[in-house]
């Protein structure tokens, strides 16, 4: 439990430099926050949380180092008075769900208004959860089309060993024939696999799929 008198400790992960830049700045006039500079210390995110414990971490949904279900597996072993906050460019139903499923406390639009994410930081740092307004509106829409039970637990979405394969050379931007040889399968098999991925997962196309496979931790962008 954070001790109430004491700043709440955020941890930036994202990897555009102008956002960034502003929510520090943000941050930074806020007397009851302060933030943990990465940027500063040579090691890795796992050994940041680790050593300094932060009450929040600001996670974009897309961080090319880490996927969001990793940091937060990490953080429920490892760093449980820390929370996870997951920013987000885009409105994708799926990762909204997925994002939900898992637990995490609150998500953002980088669209959202500045108090939304003092807001936020306040709120579930005490232990509650958070939704943008645009979020929340969409949420309603999910619910009125019976995509979303606020009370019922969304199952996050499963993938066989074999699809996992097959998603993971479609990230390695392999053609269909290409990953039926590796596969020893058949290419209108693979394009049967591909099908059933993108309805799944509910992409529309192998960008979506990538998009997927890196927030899911399927596949990991390596730092440049």
């Amino acid at each position: 439990m954070r001790v109430l008198d004491l700043p709440i400790r955020v941890l930036i992960l994202d990897h555009q430099e102008i956002f960034t830049d502003g929510v520090k700045h943000l941050l930074e006039s806020q007397k009851s926050i302060e933030w943990i500079d990465q940027s500063q210390h040579n090691q890795s995110i796992e050994a940041t949380i680790l050593d300094f414990q932060p009450d929040i971490i600001l996670m974009d949904a897309d961080y090319p180092e880490a996927a969001v279900s990793s940091v937060y597996t990490l953080i429920k072993q490892h760093a449980v008075n820390s929370k996870l906050i997951v920013f987000s460019s885009i409105q994708n139903d799926q990762m909204l769900l997925d994002i939900m499923a898992i637990g995490i406390s609150a998500f953002l639009l980088k669209t959202c208004k500045r108090q939304e994410l003092i807001d936020a930081i306040d709120a579930v740092s005490e232990g509650s959860t958070f939704y943008c307004k645009e979020t929340t509106s969409r949420l309603r829409v999910l619910m009125a089309n019976g995509r979303y039970h606020p009370h019922q637990k969304n199952e996050p979405i499963q993938l066989s060993e074999k699809e996992k394969s097959v998603l993971q050379l479609i990230c390695a931007e392999c053609t269909s024939k290409e990953i039926a040889d590796q596969l020893k399968m058949s290419s209108r098999t693979i394009e049967a696999y591909r099908k059933s991925l993108q309805e799944k997962t509910g992409s529309k196309n192998s960008a979506g799929l990538i998009l997927y496979a890196i927030r899911s931790g399927i596949v990991a962008l390596k730092a440049s």
